[in-house]
């Protein structure tokens, strides 16, 4: 870390040759905009493309183009709830375009240029994309959202933002986003690809050490999702929705346990296990002649929120059939619970776990960079563990001989309750096609239980 908290990370890694991969991490997203910001985040992700101190107006991604870096295909960027990332993927050959490099991921962390004509210009550019881009997974995910994440903030924050919000707010409030949380004890940047360490090192602390937090900085709250008795239900369609799907959600009481020791990693190989015997059932039911489903899918993993994890069921399925997939997910469900897996079916999730991770060992030098970048980002952001395939692949082999379907069959008692469940069903709207209720959705997964 930098001594104003900025934190780095910098690997060398020659795949692809003469590349460097910047990532700027922000841990701040839409969760943290005030009622009058919402729709924020994310319009200043824009920003940063629009102008900065040493790159006004188009010039960013004029030059950007100019040296083969194309916006969208490998320039980008996204917002989400709790964080704002920009990538940024440059030659590493040339040290004039590594420097413009660290300039540019400087100046989307501090300089982004935000004058009132500025704003007012990318206004009318968010507003288009937020009429384009509230598709009808958007407009349906707004709906349901109040359900999946009842009575959590992120139920109304979602990132796309307010219309009347975007259109009228004052330009104040986007400069108070931007100083509030683009400040160095909330920031990651990482540099992965083919480069000279203790180079790479000494240009982070030229281009981020002297920039400070605020006096008075706003604390970097974390929103819990409150558990519920109801079992909710949103059904949800749409005219221009062109496929349907299912989602049945049994949200954990408790927030995610971080994995730390030995036996947490052999935890999380049960896990693996888990899901991938069911999956192989939910597969054959895909492959019979008479498919409940055109895909299934279930585990045990995270929800928008990283204070609420949840043991999740998927289908995507024909439009008039989602009761049908239910159904079957649910039994499938209960089958585990009521009678667990078989040695052979363990048997084979082993080999075909051991098989995957030997070829990630066997190929490790072959890695791309942003794989590297991702998992330095999962780590800033989470804390989630990234020991490398090697010390992996030997704890693999170590410990997966010691997990037994005891282990295996007794996750799911904790996993499937009767309380905090959701159901989403997804799809779209046509004449003649009726919409299941409430109760049929209720009822179904009842009986089946």
């Amino acid at each position: 870390k930098l001594k104003n908290g900025l934190t780095y990370y910098i690997k060398k890694n020659a795949k692809p040759e003469n590349k460097v991969d910047l990532r700027l991490v922000i841990n701040a997203g839409s969760i943290l905009e005030e009622d009058d910001q919402q729709g924020l985040a994310h319009f200043m992700e824009h920003m940063c493309f629009n102008g900065t101190k040493r790159f006004p107006k188009n010039e960013l991604v004029d030059y950007l183009q100019s040296i083969g870096v194309k916006f969208g295909q490998h320039l980008n960027a996204y917002t989400s709830f709790d964080e704002t990332v920009y990538f940024l993927p440059i030659p590493s050959d040339d040290p004039a375009k590594l420097e413009k490099g660290f300039q540019i991921i400087e100046d989307w962390a501090f300089n982004a240029v935000l004058t009132p004509a500025e704003i007012d210009k990318e206004r009318g550019v968010v507003l288009e994309e937020y009429r384009l881009g509230l598709g009808a997974d958007d407009r349906m995910m707004k709906r349901f959202m109040p359900k999946m994440m009842y009575k959590s903030h992120y139920a109304d924050r979602m990132p796309i933002g307010q219309k009347e919000i975007l259109e009228n707010f004052k330009h104040e409030k986007l400069v108070k986003f931007y100083k509030d949380w683009y400040r160095p004890n909330l920031m990651a940047v990482i540099v992965v690809g083919d480069i000279d360490v203790a180079a790479m090192e000494k240009k982070i602390q030229d281009h981020f050490g002297s920039y400070q937090n605020p006096k008075n900085e706003k604390p970097r709250k974390i929103f819990d999702v409150p558990n519920h008795k109801e079992t909710f239900v949103s059904v949800e369609s749409d005219k221009e929705a062109s496929y349907a799907q299912v989602q049945l959600l049994y949200k954990d009481y408790a927030t995610p346990k971080k994995m730390v020791t030995i036996n947490d990693f052999k935890d999380y190989i049960a896990k693996g296990l888990f899901t991938s015997m069911l999956n192989n059932r939910l597969q054959e039911l895909t492959n019979s002649p008479t498919p409940p489903f055109t895909y299934g899918f279930s585990y045990h993993g995270e929800t928008w929120a990283r204070t609420k994890e949840a043991y999740q069921s998927f289908a995507m399925t024909q439009e008039n059939k989602q009761l049908d997939a239910l159904k079957v997910l649910v039994e499938e469900n209960q089958r585990v619970k009521k009678f667990g897996f078989t040695q052979g079916e363990l048997d084979r999730a082993k080999t075909q776990l051991l098989a995957s991770i030997e070829r990630s060992y066997n190929d490790r030098d072959k890695t791309n960079s942003d794989r590297f970048v991702s998992e330095y980002q999962g780590y800033f952001l989470t804390k989630e563990p990234t020991p490398g395939i090697e010390w992996t692949y030997d704890a693999m082999k170590k410990l997966m001989p010691t997990v037994g379907l005891k282990d295996i069959n007794g996750l799911v008692k904790d996993y499937i309750k009767e309380d905090n469940r959701v159901v989403i069903f997804t799809g779209p709207e046509k004449d003649g096609l009726k919409k299941p209720t409430e109760q049929e959705v209720l009822a179904v997964l009842n009986r089946s239980a």
